[in-house]
């Protein structure tokens, strides 16, 4: 069995289609199965080849899915596909029906934009109990909740995190993108209030796609070389976040895939949104009593206030222990394991 993925990376869409589908090629791989990636533009391609998967370019834009049905449609056709697993938010009703005409299709939804043609509709997000998919789809596989986060298989059987009295180390990630400059003006806060920190580790993650990370480096190096009360670690990224998770005392994060991360490791944070498709996420990470929300970067989020809430949480080993507890019992680093097996059951009919 060969399975295709349709997805994208890029300064736009940033990295976590990618990253998830990488998660789900890799589970496969584990079970015998070839995965062949499709991407759009050439700049996608990096992140499968560098992980040893075969990829096609279809040297069309990343964001028309319309104009790209026929091309999609030869595809199909000439290679014979089985099964496409489907992960953008910028695909269209037609191309969706298009494709789910011609082959077994599974798509990743946590937008719930539209109800669309698929075999198999995937949604791990904490929220999912908001929607009728039920009813919506009736006659689809639905692979629903948390327990289908795909992770990357080093968030499986992680051990008990111990939560320390006194932080040393706090991450912060943002993701692919930064498109709002969030690094850079963090690191100017943090160093305007300095004195809070003293002994604080702090380790960013800067995105794949970050312009400014040049910039931020200047910034805590011009710091640094006077100072030593206050440490900051800058990478543009890390193979896996997942060993500068369990190090940290504390994340700070974008509300994206990595809070199903976190969640897996038990690490304690805050988190904030920066695009309307991460508002579900926080809000209902949030709601739960699993993160602490500081505001949408777009409108109502204040450094200051960002600073308050880590100096507070710093001095709140109860309050950080109790959210670890909670975060380790909602994933478990399997999900990417149970879409495949899923998706190798309904291709067998079973």
């Amino acid at each position: 069995m060969t399975l295709y993925i349709r997805t994208e990376a890029n300064r736009v869409t940033a990295t976590g289609h990618m990253m998830r589908c990488l998660a789900i090629a890799d589970a496969a791989a584990e079970k015998g199965i070839r995965t062949v990636f499709i991407v759009a533009e050439e700049s996608s391609e990096r992140f499968p080849q560098e992980r040893g998967y075969q990829s096609i370019c279809l040297g069309r834009r990343w964001d028309d899915f319309a104009g790209e049905i026929s091309v999609i449609e030869r595809l199909i056709a000439d290679r014979h596909v089985e099964m496409m697993l489907i992960d953008s938010y910028f695909v269209s009703e037609e191309y969706m029906k298009t494709v789910s005409k011609m082959t077994k299709t599974a798509y990743i939804d946590d937008l719930h934009a539209a109800i669309w043609s698929c075999s198999v509709l995937i949604d791990y997000a904490v929220y999912y109990d908001l929607f009728d998919y039920q009813k919506e789809y009736p006659d689809t596989k639905l692979l629903l909740g948390c327990n289908y986060a795909p992770l990357r298989k080093e968030f499986k059987d992680l051990p008990v995190k111990q939560i320390s009295k006194t932080v040393k180390k706090v991450l912060v990630v943002t993701g692919g993108t930064d498109e709002y400059h969030f690094m850079r003006r963090f690191v100017e806060a943090l160093l305007s209030q300095r004195n809070l920190f003293a002994g604080v580790e702090f380790t960013l993650i800067c995105g794949a796609f970050n312009r400014e990370i040049d910039e931020i480096r200047k910034l805590s190096t011009d710091y640094l070389a006077e100072a030593d009360d206050l440490r900051i670690k800058i990478y543009p990224s890390l193979p896996t976040l997942k060993d500068a998770m369990l190090e940290s005392d504390l994340l700070i994060t974008a509300g994206g895939t990595t809070l199903y991360e976190m969640a897996a490791c038990g690490t304690p944070g805050i988190c904030f949104s920066m695009a309307d498709n991460q508002l579900d996420n926080v809000k209902g990470f949030a709601a739960r009593d699993l993160v602490w929300y500081a505001g949408d970067i777009r409108k109502d989020f204040s450094y200051d206030r960002l600073i308050e809430m880590i100096k507070e949480l710093i001095g709140d080993y109860a309050a950080r222990k109790a959210v670890s507890e909670k975060l380790r019992a909602l994933v478990d680093g399997k999900g990417a394991e149970r879409i495949v097996d899923a998706i190798i059951h309904y291709r067998s009919g079973l």
